[in-house]
Formats: structure tokens, C-alpha cells, sequence
């Protein structure tokens, strides 16, 4: 791994730990970090070349999205994440489409028009320019969660919004998959302008598994001993 580059939102900093959380969260899915290794603290603190306080932080946020786990003789491991992260993928997948069901119901002319404008500028966005799809994918759920007007659903959905695509993330898919996704964000803000909550369900929930299954292409393992 290398060492921690600033990384800006909105033209402000973003925090030590979250630009760690980030930093590490791409080395396991990629398996720089393999299955099982232990995480040594002050290793990961120099390479990284932040203090401890703000590595805990990062951390402890993997432990809670299942990608590192508690190890028995202290400190973190990394977990296999075929399992904990496929299993937040079918979470999300659950909240967010019942989440489309309720904005079906309950969005106004004003977000769906923010919603349109969001898709329309997704499908023009080079896909090269991973940063800003990045940022319209997040603005795109974002939009959507909000119209429920269920501070239940957004509670949440913001425990897990760390697993909406960053720009790191839209590396592991191919161009192929980039359109398709947004081939899809174009079909669910068609089913809840038309205020179709089943539709939006089912689509929503089948738009977060397909990018759950193309992680799960990514991690099957040919080599039981390496993980690889």
C-alpha cells in the first residue's frame, strides 16, 4: 500500500480516518490485504502515515462493514469478505429497495425532477471520469432514500452508505457493467416517477445484488492455500 494522498469532498479535507477507511477498504477488496492476515497497528500507521487514533477509527468502520475482524490475540484481522460484505450487500439491498417502495409513494415533482437531472448527467459523464460518476451513483441513492421521509430508512441507510460505489470503486467493474448500472438507475427513476413502488422494489433490490455478484466473481478463490 501507499501512503495516504489528501483527498478532498466539497473543497474541504476529509478526515484521516476516513481517508484510511477508504485506503484500506480498496486494499481488501482487491486483496492486497489477504483473508485472515493479522493487522499490525503501528505497520499500518507508518505506511499509511497517519497516527493511530485516526487508523482505530478507520478500523473500527471495517469491523462494523465486516471486512476486518477482531483477532483472538488482540487487534484486527482481515475477514474473508465472500462472506460478511456479500451479506451487507443483501442488507442494503433490502433497505434500499424498500426504500424505492416508499419513494414510489411519497416523492415530490421536485426530487423526481432531481432525479432526472441526475441520470440524464450520469449517461453524458465520460467513464473515465470515475470521481464524478462516483459522486452522481451517491447523489443517485441519496435522492431516493431522502424522498421516504423515514427517518428509520435513512438512519439506516446512512450506517451503510459506505458501500455505495467511491471513485476507488468503480475500477473493479468493466465498462460494460458502468453502463449497465446506469441503464438501471435510469429504469427505477422511471418506475418511481410513475409511482410504481413494486417495480422500484424489485428493481432497486436487483440493481445492489448484481453489483454483489460481480463482487463475488472478483473473490472466488482458485488457490484454497493463497486465497487467490
Amino acid at each position: 500500500m501507499q501512503p495516504l494522498h489528501e483527498i478532498s469532498a466539497n473543497g474541504r479535507p476529509e478526515p484521516a480516518w476516513r481517508s484510511a477507511y477508504r485506503h484500506l477498504r480498496m486494499a481488501i477488496i482487491n486483496r492486497e490485504l489477504a483473508p485472515r492476515i493479522r493487522l499490525i497497528e503501528t505497520d499500518l500507521a507508518q505506511t499509511l502515515g497517519i497516527s493511530r487514533t485516526p487508523l482505530r477509527e478507520a478500523l473500527a468502520r471495517l469491523e462494523v462493514d465486516g471486512l476486518v475482524t477482531t483477532a483472538k490475540s488482540g487487534g484486527y484481522a482481515v475477514s474473508d469478505m465472500r462472506e460478511d460484505l456479500f451479506d451487507a450487500y443483501d442488507l442494503r439491498a433490502a433497505i434500499e429497495g424498500y426504500g424505492a417502495r416508499l419513494a414510489a409513494e411519497r416523492i415530490t415533482d421536485e426530487e423526481i425532477a432531481r432525479l432526472r437531472e441526475n441520470v440524464t448527467i450520469s449517461q453524458s459523464v465520460a467513464l473515465s471520469d470515475r470521481s464524478t460518476r462516483a459522486r452522481m451513483n451517491i447523489e443517485f441513492h441519496e435522492i431516493i432514500v431522502a424522498a421516504t421521509r423515514s427517518p428509520k430508512i435513512i438512519h439506516a441507510f446512512n450506517n451503510i452508505r459506505d458501500l455505495i460505489l467511491t471513485d476507488e470503486d468503480m475500477t473493479l467493474h468493466s465498462e460494460e457493467a458502468q453502463r449497465r448500472f446506469i441503464r438501471e438507475h435510469d429504469f427505477i427513476a422511471s418506475a418511481i416517477e410513475m409511482r410504481d413502488g413494486d417495480v422500484a422494489d424489485r428493481l432497486m433490490r436487483k440493481h445492489l445484488l448484481s453489483a454483489r455478484e460481480l463482487l463475488m466473481q472478483r473473490h472466488t478463490p482458485t488457490d484454497a492455500s493463497t486465497g487467490e
